[in-house]
């Protein structure tokens, strides 16, 4: 049986923050991002970092990512 995971159960001491290359500058009001060992990732404000992030498992963040790219070519990398 294939149990599944939840992108949220990591320990928010452990995340590294980046910001996004697409944040043309530092503001504050930038998307900053969180990767993990196993594919998960975070997403959050830097202009509110208490509030809670999205969390998306490895398949989630690629097709979120598919879907951008798809309907705006400026956000392929």
């Amino acid at each position: 049986m294939n149990e599944e995971r939840d992108p949220y159960d990591h320990d928010p001491a452990s995340a590294t923050w980046v910001k996004s290359p697409f944040s043309g500058d530092d503001n504050g009001s930038c998307v900053v991002i969180a990767r993990f060992d196993n594919g998960d990732v975070w997403v959050g404000d830097d202009k509110n970092p208490d509030r809670p992030h999205l969390a998306f498992d490895q398949a989630e963040w690629t097709a979120f990512v598919q879907a951008i790219e798809t309907r705006d070519p400026r956000f392929t990398a």
